[in-house]
């Protein structure tokens, strides 16, 4: 004859859900993984690298033509920046901001859907002491810019904190690369 034991009976209960909850947790953990696995792989490419120099990014125009290029050389002089007005402020973390406000002109004959512009903010004795890569084409216009057109566009540079706006000579907005169609 069989007895019905209760210790034997709960402790095998014990078991069972001590055991559930172990094959719970380690499939929560490989869930987890597998998230953070399709996450990472599917994420945009990372942001730009920080330049060499304090206080500046270096954004990168894909297969633009830059200076040495004679294709570059050569229509350069055809897109213009005209109307600059330069302004200073504090921002969010308290350092001295430039912003340059400027006109680009496509003078040329061709269409541009990349446009490369870099600003360098000098000090008193005409050093680059902070600099920044804007790419008003592709990033706040996706529309090729037409021959004979114009758009408005923003530079904006953060100084290092040492720097005082009093400490500025000079800032200064120049084409740097450019993409055609």
């Amino acid at each position: 004859m069989i007895m019905f034991d209760p210790e034997t009976e709960k402790t095998t209960e014990q078991r069972r859900s001590r055991m559930i909850m172990l094959l719970g947790a380690i499939g929560a953990l490989i869930l987890a993984a597998g998230v953070v696995f399709f996450t990472r792989s599917t994420q945009p490419p990372s942001p730009p690298t920080q330049a060499a120099l304090p206080g500046g990014t270096q954004a990168k125009l894909e297969n633009a033509l830059r200076a040495g290029n004679p294709e570059f050389d050569n229509y350069k002089s055809k897109v213009t920046l005209e109307d600059e007005e330069t302004y200073a402020a504090q921002n969010v973390l308290g350092l001295t901001q430039f912003t340059v406000r400027a006109k680009l002109y496509n003078r040329g004959d061709r269409p541009l859907t990349g446009v490369e512009i870099i600003g360098r903010v000098y000090d008193l004795q005409d050093k680059v002491i902070a600099h920044n890569t804007s790419l008003p084409i592709p990033r706040a216009r996706t529309a090729p810019l037409q021959p004979g057109e114009s758009m408005p566009i923003l530079v904006k540079v953060d100084t290092p904190s040492s720097i005082r706006e009093d400490d500025v000579k000079q800032v200064k907005i120049e084409l740097q690369g450019l993409r055609f169609q």
